[in-house]
């Protein structure tokens, strides 16, 4: 349903802003994203949710000497026209090669483009499981209590940078790839 907010939630259904009522005992709710605000205040294209288009680099064309990052850029993820997405398996990847790139072109050195080919996606399911999924298509690669353990090891231990100086630098590398 569009153009509805969701008023209220409880254990027996959804009630709706234009007054109707959903009786329902299972909800599922999924809501649209957007960039920040202040992506807006860069010149240059931006998408229907808000991103600046960038270069390979993720350099913002109208703005000399800025690198947009994570949700706010719309980044080039493959040669086949698909594009970063905003999620922080696309946001990590996006702020290495950001980041590298910022200290590279201050030091006068070569710039790195992303690329981003590999795609996944883990949706948790709870108590039953998960679902993981590899590439564009969303071929199923697990299931259940094994997709289940490795959404997990995701949220607990993927998406947070590593505490060791060495490590750090060395997952900041703008190539290193995560793979599950």
């Amino acid at each position: 349903m569009t153009g509805v907010k969701v008023t209220g939630v409880d254990a027996d259904g959804v009630q709706l802003s234009d007054g109707r009522r959903l009786t329902t005992a299972t909800l599922v709710w999924t809501a649209g994203a957007r960039a920040h605000p202040l992506a807006a205040t860069l010149p240059g294209e931006h998408d229907r949710l808000g991103r600046l288009a960038v270069d390979a680099c993720l350099r913002a064309p109208g703005a000399p000497g800025v690198f947009v990052t994570g949700d706010v850029a719309r980044a080039a993820a493959d040669e086949f026209g698909h594009d970063a997405l905003m999620s922080c398996q696309h946001a990590l990847s996006l702020g290495r090669v950001a980041g590298y790139n910022a200290a590279a072109e201050l030091l006068g050195l070569p710039l790195h483009a992303y690329r981003q080919p590999k795609y996944v996606t883990c949706l948790d399911l709870g108590p039953w499981g998960a679902v993981f999924t590899e590439g564009w298509d969303r071929k199923v690669q697990l299931r259940g209590a094994d997709a289940k353990a490795l959404k997990r090891d995701i949220n607990t231990k993927w998406i947070y940078p590593p505490t060791d100086r060495a490590t750090a630098f060395e997952l900041g590398a703008p190539d290193h790839v995560i793979v599950a």
